[in-house]
């Protein structure tokens, strides 16, 4: 029997999101220490200012309390 790995997920989700017109960026390049640090800590699931920079641009008719709302 094939087990299904996180590899194998990623390997067939990647392409999938990138069709989608989403970016693939490799996680050590984001890491703390890496060359474009995204995240505080390696515990950090969410890119953080990311989201909060989507939330604004795709929510421009939303008043900010309730974005901040949404993002808490």
């Amino acid at each position: 029997m094939t087990k299904i790995t996180e590899n194998i997920i990623e390997e067939l989700a990647i392409p999938c999101l990138e069709q989608q017109v989403y970016s693939y960026i490799y996680a050590p390049d984001i890491s703390p220490d890496g060359d474009n640090p995204k995240r505080e800590t390696y515990e950090d699931v969410l890119l953080v200012g990311r989201m909060v920079n989507a939330v604004r641009r795709i929510n421009l008719d939303v008043p900010y309390e309730s974005q901040q709302e949404a993002i808490k």
